[in-house]
């Protein structure tokens, strides 16, 4: 899975004596993506150095930089947009879209960089407190941002949700998103967000019965997952089905929902999501 970066270490502890060096690396974000600096044919996250070496003075780079995480020994720090000269953004660099970092390589900068957009957004939408309106600071001791007014703290969105295989017998469901709930166009399991006062398991019988009127059993955890490009924490399960197997959509949600066997359960070699590891795990007859 994306995260799965070994033998490199991914350290997230929060701390704010970490200063960016020539080599740190440099994570500008937007609603179009993150920044990757073209070299050749290949593309990589780009580095303080890239834009010192164009001349823009390090310390108007820095001077502003949030530093958010390491892995290993290298540092990365979230810097402004606006701290770069805008015609050097159309030499040799562009956005990269959440989506085509599914498939950025290596695996560990593609990690890194939509835990950046992920981080980017948090900090982005608390500039300005939501119970009174007064702007916002960075809190000194832990990674959230606080009101000085009304003491109001705010922490990073992490949604919790579910993610479940359900099984009948020797075949899967699966399903396919419409247009409007989704842009994901491949076929998919049941998944959703957990709700408040629910246990996982509850979303999961929810979810399944809300999505197909199927009712599930023996349910089991499978692996959990941090998945950036939804703020979320996602909880992969197996389950069973539990009576009929007459499949009611949700069609606001879904516009394809049917049980498939092992051999016609969709190849896919990109294992970025506990999705793909839930249904290749079933095509190999793992459960």
């Amino acid at each position: 899975m994306i995260q799965d970066i070994a033998p490199k270490k991914y350290h997230v502890e929060y701390r704010t004596d970490r200063k960016p060096a020539e080599s740190s690396s440099l994570m500008i974000c937007g609603n179009e993506g993150i920044l990757v600096k073209k070299e050749g044919e290949a593309e990589r996250l780009p580095r303080f150095s890239d834009f010192t070496a164009a001349g823009v003075d390090f310390s108007a780079l820095t001077i502003q930089a949030r530093y958010l995480f390491a892995i290993d020994e290298q540092l990365y720090f979230l810097v402004s947009r606006s701290t770069i000269p805008g015609g050097l953004l159309s030499e040799g660099y562009r956005f990269m879209s959440a989506a085509e970092l599914r498939s950025f390589s290596p695996q560990h900068e593609a990690f890194a960089a939509i835990t950046a957009t992920q981080f980017w957004r948090f900090y982005d939408s608390r500039k300005y407190c939501g119970r009174c309106g007064s702007p916002m600071v960075h809190s000194e001791v832990e990674r959230a941002m606080v009101c000085k007014h009304c003491g109001l703290i705010e922490y990073p969105k992490i949604s919790p949700a579910i993610i479940v295989a359900v099984t009948n017998g020797d075949k899967l469901l699966l399903t396919r998103y419409t247009r409007n709930a989704s842009d994901y166009r491949r076929k998919a399991l049941v998944a959703g967000f957990v709700e408040v006062g629910e246990t996982p398991e509850d979303t999961v019988h929810r979810e399944v019965l809300e999505e197909t009127g199927l009712r599930v059993k023996n349910i089991r955890p499978f692996r959990t997952q941090p998945w950036s490009f939804s703020d979320s924490l996602m909880i992969g399960f197996t389950a069973e089905l539990d009576g009929s197997d007459h499949i009611t959509l949700q069609e606001d949600e879904l516009c394809e929902a049917a049980f498939y066997s092992r051999e016609d359960v969709p190849d896919n070699p990109n294992m970025t999501s506990v999705a793909n590891e839930l249904m290749q795990a079933f095509k190999r007859g793992e459960f």
